[in-house]
């Protein structure tokens, strides 16, 4: 009788004892509820969506905020991506566009290859000026007649074979904020002339490039382009010189290079040419008005949407967005059919090359349309992403905002970090991993139509390095030691907390345990590292509270400060149109934010302000952006930016950290006595450690990741691998739980499916340490030399050389490359990790002892694959991981054994009852 159940009874002692089922998922595997996709237009937005993923889809230009979310951690979603974005960022939505301009050949500023796509699509920089062809003597000739016979067949042929592809028949629904779109000189347009748009008519070839050579009847011959790619400064001839050092005196980045000085100056002496000069002068300043007109009306929808959420200002805020970037759409097309060649004024030539910037618009329309479409469909996989709760599989739809962030920042409950963990990463990455494969094909070909090298190369784009990949990597060099030595101490008291068999002494930190979904930010674990748990931080908020703080009252201390090292006050208007309390009546979206309203005097904050410690220094931290849209205001529209896509944050930041001082709390009257003893100083410098400089390593690994798998270094195979092997790099940070290629845990970055870079967080990072040390060695508030002036007690307070120091860098915007600007102000044209070790360097030395004490190892071993392509039992959650030397093999062997012998005994039990 006991054997026909003894079958059964072996099954269920497996199932109980089996490891895979004991801790592989924590909730029924139910089918998910169908739910209905978003209608797309693959033109436009996603019209059914959320206002949280409508904050994703409108533009950022003008506006900027926090560098991470309002509570400090830096998380994702929405929080750290409202932070304004670059160019290229705001230019990834196409739209079909219209245009009623061409190019006649008579003025030296008329492109004769304008019908060329290739020489449309020209390079970011690529000024053939300084590209050995400071002179494209065929145009000379032509402008002055000679070879117009010749040229006249050509011409026309170029003529008709663009009609033919930019073939838009009506131009009737161009009408912008301004009454009418802003028309060229006629010196390159004749509007009799239609340009049409024909996708399927195929580009005609790139015309040759004029080159010397003595040997030829007219002096010059065409260089034949060939791509090396074993030379990565120079892998296209005559192209290596875009983004040369600007501090190099053999070359100057934007004008002509020395040779044919003749040549340039017959040009620039003739009259007509200098009519022509001033009719494009003209032109820049009517788009100029045009285009500032026309960023106003964009502007006020999205903040009439932001301050006052619902339907119909969501939607006229995407109507304004689509208006807005259609005619800056128009303004690069029309900019890039100028014949640049004979633009010999620097700031000029960099004025339309930056309003030439088309980004992904350059695609055609086919490929356009799929990169839209891509970008939209992950997006709503990131947006969809809910999990069940640990051991309880009834409770679902918890969502990363508000529900996994949470979990993950105050929990301490190990399996339940890595089933939030796990689960998250499996819901929002790996669906879209397909659809990111094809996202790295489409930013290839944007590269392509670009004019640049690849998509690696096009990511960093924005910084004008042709070595930027190495800079940055040669900055972290820099902070790595001291990076290392919290990484150390941190990993020592998580393995006090959590015990060695979870967290090894030489091994990579499982990124689930560091109070944060992507282990980019350890501030919520403060409680458990803490350097000196007896020694309070300091918290003004009480005394903020007893002296009647108010909204108002702590923007206005923050206009003082700016006033008291010599800048602009903001006026009247500021507090009348700003948002700075948050509504009874109506929704706002509270995230703090800057906006400047491009018409030169309406600046504006969006802040819930509460009254604590934290929000004082947000408040000066947008008043920081509001100074730079004042110091900038002058300069036209497309320079009236930061001189890099970080350099809003990185001074924003940097005020900060002179607010939050305690010498500065003492001197607003809400600190009572000096802080001197050195635990609260390790307290202060250890919480601004595991927030700024544990960020760091993540970022970096994060678009250095994006690097690789645009520019081919990373096979598209392998992406998941590569990313923790990167992780790992840089940061000794590990998965919890074996990965394999079936997953994509980047994907859980709202920034990877969004397509947003993020390397500006890196970038920033660096930059405030060297702002604030600039401005504190002109206020002689820092010495290094001596001690009574250490670095991170700087306050540049009532310390007006500060502020011209700081004015100096503000008011040049985005006029000259943001290198150059940083050497004239700085003495500094680079990026350099010096002044952040420097602020730091009393936590650093602090830190070297404390693992000297603690006998503790500096630096982490690779202790197994995190990673594998192929694996069975990958995603499983594995208790530990049987990678982790906390948990050896021998233990996961031990552990298997004791399965093995539990059952055999169970087996021999029976047989013993049957017998008996």
């Amino acid at each position: 009788m006991f054997h026909k159940y003894l079958k059964t009874l072996l099954c269920v002692i497996w199932t109980l004892y089996s490891p895979a089922y004991g801790k592989a998922h924590a909730q029924l595997e139910l089918p998910p509820l169908p739910t209905p996709r978003p209608e797309i237009y693959y033109n436009g937005y996603t019209v059914s969506t959320t206002p949280a993923q409508a904050l994703g889809d409108l533009d950022r230009d003008q506006r900027f905020g926090p560098p991470y979310a309002d509570d400090g951690n830096g998380d994702d979603g929405s929080d750290d991506f409202r932070n304004g974005q670059t160019y290229d960022e705001r230019m990834r939505y196409g739209f079909n566009y219209r245009s009623n301009f061409t190019f006649p050949s008579d003025s030296p500023f008329s492109d004769k290859n304008v019908y060329n796509t290739q020489t449309l699509l020209n390079d970011r920089y690529g000024n053939r000026n300084y590209d050995n062809n400071p002179l494209n003597h065929q145009t000379y000739n032509d402008r002055y007649g000679q070879n117009a016979l010749n040229l006249a067949n050509q011409q026309q042929q170029q003529q008709q074979q663009q009609n033919n592809r930019y073939n838009y028949a009506n131009n009737n629904g161009n009408n912008f904020a301004g009454g009418v779109t802003p028309q060229p000189p006629i010196i390159f347009n004749n509007p009799s002339t239609p340009v049409n748009y024909n996708p399927s008519t195929p580009p005609p070839p790139p015309p040759p490039q004029s080159g010397y050579n003595p040997s030829t009847p007219n002096g010059y011959n065409p260089p034949v382009t060939t791509y090396n790619p074993n030379n990565p400064s120079n892998r296209y001839p005559g192209d290596g010189n875009r983004f040369q050092n600007p501090y190099d005196p053999n070359q100057d980045r934007f004008n002509l290079n020395q040779q044919f000085y003749d040549q340039r100056q017959r040009f620039q002496n003739d009259r007509i040419y200098q009519l022509e000069l001033q009719k494009l002068r003209d032109l820049l300043v009517e788009t100029d008005q045009q285009g500032s007109r026309e960023c106003t009306a964009n502007v006020a929808a999205q903040w009439n949407f932001e301050t006052n959420v619902n339907e119909f200002t969501q939607t006229e805020a995407l109507n304004a967005q689509q208006r807005y970037v259609e005619f800056q759409r128009l303004v690069a097309l029309q900019s890039r059919q100028i014949n640049k060649e004979l633009i010999f004024d620097r700031r000029l030539y960099r004025q339309l090359m930056l309003q030439s910037e088309v980004g992904p618009n350059a695609l055609p329309l086919e490929s356009l349309d799929r990169y839209n479409r891509l970008i939209n469909e992950m997006l709503y996989i990131y947006n969809g992403a809910t999990i069940c709760a640990y051991q309880q599989p009834f409770l679902c739809n918890l969502r990363y905002i508000p529900d996994l962030k949470e979990i993950m920042s105050k929990s301490r409950d190990w399996d339940e970090l890595q089933h939030t963990w796990v689960e998250y990463h499996r819901k929002a990455g790996r669906e879209m991993r397909d659809g990111y494969e094809q996202l790295v094909d489409v930013m290839n070909e944007v590269a392509h139509v670009n004019n640049v090298t690849d998509g690696g190369e096009y990511w960093y784009l924005a910084y004008e390095s042709n070595n930027f990949r190495q800079d940055v990597d040669n900055v972290w060099e820099q902070i790595r030691p001291l990076y290392e030595s919290l990484h150390a101490y941190v990993r020592r008291r998580l393995r006090e907390y959590y015990g060695p068999e979870r967290v090894n002494r030489i091994a990579p930190i499982p990124s689930h345990i560091l109070g944060n979904m992507f282990g980019q930010s350890w501030s919520n674990i403060l409680d458990i590292v803490i350097p000196y748990p007896g020694k309070k931080l300091i918290d003004v908020t009480p005394r903020m509270l007893e002296q009647g703080y108010t909204p108002q009252l702590m923007f206005q201390l923050a206009e003082e400060f700016f006033t008291s090292i010599n800048m602009s006050a903001v006026g009247p208007e500021f507090y009348q149109n700003s948002l700075i309390e948050q509504p009874l009546n109506r929704r706002v979206l509270c995230e703090p934010s800057a906006w400047d309203f491009c018409n030169r005097h309406d600046f504006r904050v969006k802040l819930c302000t509460d009254i604590n410690q934290k929000s004082l220094i947000s408040v000066h931290h947008e008043m920081a952006h509001i100074q730079y849209f004042l110091q900038y205001r002058h300069l036209p529209k497309v320079f009236r930016n930061g001189a890099n896509p970080a350099f809003h944050q990185a001074v924003g930041d940097a005020i900060g950290l002179s607010v939050s001082t305690p010498r500065h709390f003492q001197t607003l009257g809400l600190l009572q006595r000096s802080v001197d003893e050195s635990s609260y100083d390790i307290n202060y410098l250890f919480t601004m450690a595991i927030d700024k400089v544990a960020f760091m390593p993540y970022a970096l690994a994060l678009d250095n990741w994006r690097y690789d798998v645009f520019s081919g270094r990373a096979n598209k195979h392998m992406m998941n691998c590569h990313y923790w092997n990167l992780r790992e790099k840089y940061g000794g940070i590990k998965p919890p739980v074996l990965r394999s290629e079936k997953d994509f845990d980047p994907g859980a970055k709202y920034h990877v499916p969004a397509n947003i870079p993020y390397i500006k967080y890196f970038v920033s990072n660096v930059l405030q340490f060297q702002i604030y040390r600039g401005m504190c060695r002109a206020a002689g508030q820092y010495d290094p030399n001596d001690p009574r002036k250490p670095l991170h007690k700087c306050d540049v307070y009532r310390r007006p050389e500060a502020g011209n120091l700081l004015k100096e860098i503000m008011a040049k915007g985005s006029s000259q490359p943001w290198q150059e600007i940083m050497e004239e102000a700085l003495g500094e044209g680079r990026l350099d990790g010096s002044a952040l070790r420097e602020y730091f360097a009393p936590l650093e030395e602090w830190l070297r002892l404390e693992n000297l004490r603690t006998n503790e190892y500096v630096g982490w071993n690779y202790d197994g694959d995190y990673c594998k392509r192929s694996i069975e039992t990958a995603n499983l959650q594995v208790f530990g991981g049987y990678y982790n030397h906390g948990q050896s093999s021998l233990v996961s062997n031990l552990g298997y054994t004791m399965v093995l012998a539990s059952v055999i005994s169970s087996y021999l039990l029976v047989l013993v009852l049957i017998k008996w």
